[in-house]
């Protein structure tokens, strides 16, 4: 793989990590709006439990709506851009939900925040790209992981003082949050794809059209599926803790309980990112079940616990076991899948391959967003938390199928005893090139 410039040495490769762990960790999410959604926006824009949920449906109709514009303009600016671009429409989308006072307003400001996470995707491919290129391609998910880590501790140290900052000022958590953003974009101005894969070729990507394997296809469904039940889940299970709170306890206990609850949810959330590295070199393709499985238990705990009536604390704390497990899991699948991914595939592939995920997944929490919105007007949010179980348990039947085909498709190159490494550079006409993309 040739660079466009001879320049980048192990130095500046190194530096790359360090920039790309910390934009990753900053730039997962609104990282203070991810804190206190739920209150910022019932609280302080006075939302109902159907106006939250579409704030996040709508948001993502729109998405899937205008992905293949997003899909063309990812091919034609690169990798580099597009990260650069994503950072900049998360800073607007910060402003947009800061200062917005309209249903109307805080909806684009979703929209930008929707657009920001499909071109800002491309940030895994340029890490792959540069380590490949510095052959170091076997560091990707230790790297991934750092970064997954150092969101989350970050997040943690924000949860600690979120409830404080709210109650100084509602506003003040979302002001830190404009700046966060605006700091991030100009980090993002410092990384670039050094690599000729940064821009593909129009030519190579209709050569790539169509060529999926049963692999990615079904990793794509299961993605879909699992941060279908994630996302929904999550925003939902909050929603409801929170209810169970505000039943209990005043507006200021209410608040400080339920930072202390995502405090220790953002500690789940380094612990498991701390183990993910060790289970995923033991448990090797396995660990797609095993998380599935934990998203399962964790939807259980949140029904179970709506049901124990006498005792608070124990009601509270089972629901706050199960809202815990969401976050431990929610991240290392993430990892798993865009890894395997990057392993089975093209570098001509990734980048569309990389937008179908985020596409399916829109599919999904648009689709069961706007089924959730329509049974919160009819039922409770119980029953909310019963059908993403559902999903969860649909999850868990695409991840035995897929790791059913990454067993086979291992199978098969270890009877043409060949390595991983070398399948990648199999000519594409040759036999066991086509007979490879069967898998």
């Amino acid at each position: 793989m040739n660079t466009k410039v001879e320049k980048y040495d192990n130095r500046w490769i190194q530096q790359f990590c360090t920039k790309y762990v910390w934009f990753s960790s900053l730039t997962g999410d609104l990282v203070f709006w991810a804190i206190v959604d739920t209150l910022f926006v019932t609280l302080v824009k006075g939302l109902s439990a159907t106006q939250f949920t579409l704030l996040s449906t709508i948001p993502a109709a729109v998405g899937i709506l205008i992905q293949p514009y997003l899909l063309k303009m990812i091919h034609k600016i690169g990798n580099t851009a597009s990260v650069r671009l994503g950072a900049f429409a998360l800073f607007l989308s910060s402003i947009l939900l800061t200062f917005g006072n309209t249903f109307g307003v805080l909806i684009l400001g979703k929209l930008f925040q929707e657009i920001a996470f499909v071109v800002k995707n491309m940030e895994g491919i340029m890490l792959k790209n540069n380590l490949i290129y510095a052959g170091r391609e076997n560091e990707y998910v230790a790297i991934r992981n750092r970064s997954n880590v150092a969101y989350a501790v970050i997040t943690a140290v924000i949860a600690l003082v979120a409830g404080y900052l709210f109650n100084i000022n509602q506003y003040l958590p979302m002001f830190l949050n404009v700046v966060l953003c605006l700091l991030c974009f100009f980090l993002s101005l410092t990384m670039k794809d050094v690599t000729t894969n940064d821009k593909i070729s129009e030519v190579k990507v209709k050569q790539s059209t169509g060529k999926m394997s049963r692999i990615v296809y079904v990793a794509i469904l299961s993605y879909a599926f699992f941060y279908t039940a994630v996302t929904i889940g999550q925003s939902n299970s909050k929603l409801f803790i929170q209810y169970q709170l505000d039943a209990t306890f005043d507006v200021a206990l209410t608040t400080t309980y339920f930072s202390v609850l995502i405090l220790l949810s953002r500690i789940a959330r380094i612990v498991s990112n701390l183990l993910f590295d060790k289970l995923y070199r033991t448990l090797n393709d396995r660990i797609n079940i095993a998380l599935c499985g934990g998203l399962i238990i964790a939807f259980a705990c949140l029904i179970g616990g709506n049901y124990i009536e006498h005792d608070v604390t124990l009601r509270i704390g089972t629901m706050a076991c199960g809202f815990f497990l969401i976050l431990a899991v929610r991240d290392p699948f993430k990892i798993y899948i865009q890894d395997l991914i990057l392993r089975v595939t093209e570098p001509e592939e990734q980048q569309t391959i990389f937008s179908y995920l985020e596409l399916a997944k829109k599919i999904g929490q648009t689709v069961m967003g706007f089924f959730v919105s329509a049974m919160l007007l009819k039922v409770e949010i119980s029953w909310v938390i019963v059908s993403v179980e559902l999903i969860a348990v649909m999850t868990l039947k695409t991840t035995i199928k897929l790791f059913a085909f990454v067993k086979k498709r291992e199978t098969f190159l270890e009877q043409t005893q060949e390595t991983r490494k070398k399948f990648r550079y199999f000519p594409k006409n040759s036999k066991k090139h086509l007979q490879s993309r069967q898998f």
